[in-house]
């Protein structure tokens, strides 16, 4: 599966000695194989360790739908991950969020991973 953050709603965030973890609600999935396969939602868990925010980092602003987000690794600008994922070294991370606020943070190492025993839905209502 491929993780991408156009659209994933943020239900969760917590920073706590420099590690920042966002808990994706509704993540937005792909399936690697198949680009026209429809897209399903799950919750994951993103974990950035050892966090250097570039402004004073108010968790309140990394809830709710992100209108897109990327992450820099190895001169490279990623706007999709595999999922799971595990990136090594330094990440730069920005989340532009749809109420307009945008979070930008540097780590040491990133991960990706599901939620365990959670199921992948193909939309969500109210």
């Amino acid at each position: 599966m491929i993780f991408e953050f156009a659209d994933s709603e943020v239900s969760r965030c917590a920073s706590k000695d420099g590690r920042l973890q966002l808990h994706f609600s509704a993540a937005q999935l792909r399936d690697a194989n198949d680009p026209r396969a429809d897209t399903v939602w799950a919750p994951v868990v993103l974990t950035a360790e050892h966090t250097e925010p570039w402004e004073a980092l108010d968790t309140s602003a990394c809830m709710g739908r992100l209108r897109q987000g990327f992450v820099l690794h190895a001169s490279q600008r990623i706007q999709k991950l595999p999922l799971p994922c595990e990136l090594q070294g330094v990440v730069t991370m920005e989340l532009e969020f749809a109420q307009g606020g945008v979070v930008h943070v540097r780590c040491d190492g990133l991960s990706i991973h599901p939620l365990q025993g959670a199921d992948k839905v193909g939309a969500y209502q109210c």
